[in-house]
């Protein structure tokens, strides 16, 4: 009978132990990469699922907006992006992120009392809308890792929490974007 050495049975007993847990996701559906090319993506984690913008019902208007104007209220930034649920095709969520003073690489944040920057995060599930309700608690932040206004392209990251009473909490993370701008 061999005996193992106890500085290799510990070491094998703790890799099997330290093993990486995996996010369940499901196949042909990921987050896109976060870029900075102006590729025109968009996705996050929602309540750790891959939500990217999808099968819109409406054939007139696209599952991606996203404009930013640097002459209003010191640069203006808003995204809505929209996909089509899973119970019903003509129902959809959304997921809505704006904010002004936006004119710089750099981080902002929602639910940050601050005077001179005003924004918010919103979200719209066929369950729960938590868009302009006095009672839905929300907070995050949005960097934006390039803005550049010679070539047309905005990317960055965000993350945010939005929660209302007698509805679940959503919580977006990973978030990330990368669009040209027209």
């Amino acid at each position: 009978m061999k005996i193992f050495p106890l500085p290799l049975f510990l070491l094998l007993t703790l890799l099997s132990f330290s093993s990486c847990k995996k996010k369940d996701v499901k196949p042909g559906e990921q987050l896109p990469a976060a870029t900075m090319e102006g590729k025109n993506s968009f996705g996050a984690m929602v309540n750790r699922e891959v939500w990217v913008p999808k099968g819109r019902p409406s054939t007139l208007e696209t599952n991606l907006d996203v404009v930013y104007d640097p002459n209003y209220a010191g640069g203006s930034f808003d995204i809505r992006a929209f996909r089509k649920t899973k119970n019903d095709p003509f129902m959809f969520e959304s997921m809505a992120l704006g904010m002004t003073q936006v004119n710089r690489v750099g981080v902002y944040y929602w639910g940050k009392p601050d005077p001179e920057q005003h924004g918010s995060a919103f979200f719209y599930s066929e369950t729960c809308d938590y868009l302009n309700d006095p009672e839905v608690y929300r907070v995050g932040k949005m960097e934006i890792t390039k803005l550049d206004m010679k070539n047309g392209i905005i990317a960055g990251t965000f993350e945010f929490t939005v929660a209302k009473p007698g509805c679940d909490t959503i919580r977006v993370t990973e978030g990330r974007f990368d669009k040209k701008l027209l």
